[in-house]
């Protein structure tokens, strides 16, 4: 065995790579979205603005036992690396594959100046199916430790059914009042949200519950946004997003699903997030509800929407609740201090 970089130039490899991420996924969470192939292989073509990529390989007579993805952050958070072990082929496993693998990120990661390494691992949830946890012993045993818990949930998307849906969007209209619009699109910011849009992506790292992670606050320009859904574009992601306006045209309210341009069935909840000086008017719950109604409209094929939160998100689990989302399993995030 041999550890190996590769990248798009190799093909070959890459087609390998998701083969093996699909066997992994039947061997160890099929309750879970399916890999999508175009989402997977533009991660070796295309990378977010302020990301850069990295993808080693296990190989054994040409033939691929494992892969992880190296990513470094480029702009704030250089001291961060966020490895994505893509898996270990389930017909290879105990023979030393990702003690390999995680041998290499953290040489990598220090030759590189990153002093934390950040990486997931799934887990059982009460409620949900049984989960092999042997990769979260793993990491403990190289001295990984726990920084946050998120909860995988899953909802239909006609969660309520059309009475119930519409007595709870009247509620949350009411709780809002006049002082707010919705507005909805589908796919890349309009140019008269931009600037605003912006804002509120700056706002998310202080925002949201990270654990014991400890991250800067990304800032987010006109810039790096369209990049960003330059990456989309090339994914065949698209974004469905409804916010709430102030009477100065500022979004103070978001939320975001992600859709395959396909026939995927399986749509991803994005951020919601609501502008501190705004909560208490029942905003995030309005727009979530306007959200599922735009991509009924818009996506028929769509039946399942798919979630995670902190497990120390109350009010946003309430809404989730709400909205019938159940438990599937959870991710725990693991953080490892390296010397540079």
């Amino acid at each position: 065995m041999e550890i190996i970089e590769f990248d798009a130039a190799d093909p070959a490899l890459v087609d390998q790579a998701f083969a093996l991420l699909t066997a992994a996924h039947r061997a160890d969470t099929p309750e879970n979205p399916v890999p999508a192939e175009r989402f997977f292989k533009t991660l070796f073509t295309h990378a977010f603005p302020g990301r850069e990529n990295h993808w080693y390989g296990c190989v054994e007579n040409g033939e691929l036992l494992g892969h992880a993805r190296l990513t470094f952050f480029t702009d704030e958070n250089r001291e961060l690396a966020m490895l994505r072990f893509g898996a270990v082929h389930p017909d290879h496993r105990g023979r030393g594959v990702g003690t390999a693998l995680l041998d290499q990120v953290e040489r990598a990661s220090a030759a590189n100046g990153r002093t934390t390494v950040l990486t997931g691992a799934s887990a059982y949830w009460e409620g949900g199916p049984a989960r092999d946890e042997a990769f979260a012993r793993f990491l403990e045993a190289r001295g990984f430790a726990k920084a946050l818990t998120t909860v995988n949930r899953r909802s239909p998307v006609d969660p309520l059914g059309a009475e119930r849906e519409t007595e709870a969007y009247e509620k949350a209209l009411a709780a809002a009042g006049d002082a707010y619009e919705v507005r909805q699109w589908v796919g890349p910011v309009p140019d008269d949200l931009l600037n605003t849009m912006c804002r509120m992506e700056t706002m998310i790292i202080n925002e949201i519950p990270l654990g014991e992670i400890e991250m800067e606050v990304e800032h987010m320009t006109p810039e790096k946004l369209r990049a960003r859904e330059a990456v989309y574009a090339a994914e065949g992601r698209v974004i469905v997003n409804s916010v709430a306006l102030d009477p100065n045209g500022e979004i103070v309210a978001w939320t975001e699903v992600s859709v395959d341009e396909g026939d995927y069935r399986d749509a991803h909840q994005g951020i919601t997030i609501v502008d501190p000086a705004h909560r208490g008017h029942r905003l995030g719950l309005l727009l979530k509800l306007a959200n599922l109604r735009q991509i009924r409209d818009r996506f028929p094929h769509v039946e399942y929407i798919w979630t995670d939160n902190a497990d120390v998100n109350a009010p946003m689990i309430a809404i989730n609740e709400l909205l019938n989302y159940t438990t599937v399993d959870a991710s725990v995030e693991y953080q490892l201090k390296v010397a540079a």
